[in-house]
């Protein structure tokens, strides 16, 4: 697949374009400009991440309902039904980006050392970060005049890079596996998500035990049974799968981390 843009007035006039490149073929992204046009109820096959660059929009998802504004970012899980509609019919600006499930499952397995074959978001609206706040300017920077007029093999390449980082930081933070295991101890989620906030300077186990008032192996067990991994291991792995990307951009990789 080519670099491609496909710019669409074909339904009711809505300023929107399509983006897929060969070097991202897990990702397309479909950029809306000034839109007041609503959506009826409809589900995506793939992962959907939206990403509010102006206006408000009302997200139905079951049983809950979100007011996006400029600046959120979205997740939505595969197949599940929701609407989205402008407020008061004013316009709104997004981004809508569709990661292919399969890609997901691979990033996954390699986060979690087992095959991963179906996963769920854990939240939704995601909470505000410095690490995801690049991915509108980088999206942005896809629909350049300049980088669709060039297919510049290493202005894509250092673009793809930022996204993906992205994007597995995103995987890794606020979507799991789904097993047959019933088990959703939130002590364990609660550990996730203290481990993945700054995956370069991760806190230690013995720091998370004091801030969440429990034993070092109380969360071991916890994790473990929940994700069917180690908390260091875990780690490790997230290391490994970013350093991959940055390896692939061309960074040398200098790894020097707090024992966990």
């Amino acid at each position: 697949m080519v670099n491609k843009l496909v710019a669409s007035t074909a339904v009711k006039d809505i300023n929107q374009s399509f983006w897929q490149h060969k070097m991202m073929p897990h990702l397309t992204v479909r950029s809306t400009s000034n839109s007041t046009q609503g959506y009826k109820a409809h589900s995506h096959r793939e992962l959907s991440i939206g990403l509010i660059t102006a206006g408000q929009t009302l997200l139905t998802l079951p049983g809950n309902q979100l007011c996006l504004s400029e600046g959120d970012i979205v997740l939505i899980d595969p197949n599940v039904v929701h609407s989205c509609n402008p407020i008061n019919k004013l316009p709104r600006s997004y981004h809508m980006m569709y990661l292919d499930n399969h890609w997901c499952c691979q990033v996954l397995s390699g986060l979690y050392g087992h095959n991963v074959d179906k996963f769920a978001c854990e939240y939704h609206l995601l909470p505000k970060s410095i690490a995801h706040s690049v991915l509108p300017t980088c999206i942005e920077q896809l629909f350049s005049a300049e980088n669709l007029a060039n297919d510049i093999a290493a202005s894509h390449a250092d673009l793809s890079e930022k996204i993906d980082l992205v994007l597995l930081d995103i995987l890794s933070q606020f979507v799991s596996p789904v097993t047959d295991c019933p088990n959703q101890d939130p002590l364990a989620y609660s550990i996730k998500r203290l481990l993945t906030q700054d995956i370069t300077d991760a806190p230690s186990l013995e720091a998370i035990a004091e801030q969440l008032n429990r034993p070092v192996e109380s969360l071991i067990r916890h994790f473990k049974a929940r994700f069917g991994i180690t908390p260091k291991a875990f780690l490790t792995n997230h290391r490994i799968e970013r350093a991959k990307y940055l390896l692939k951009g061309g960074m040398n990789i200098d790894w020097k981390y707090k024992r966990h």
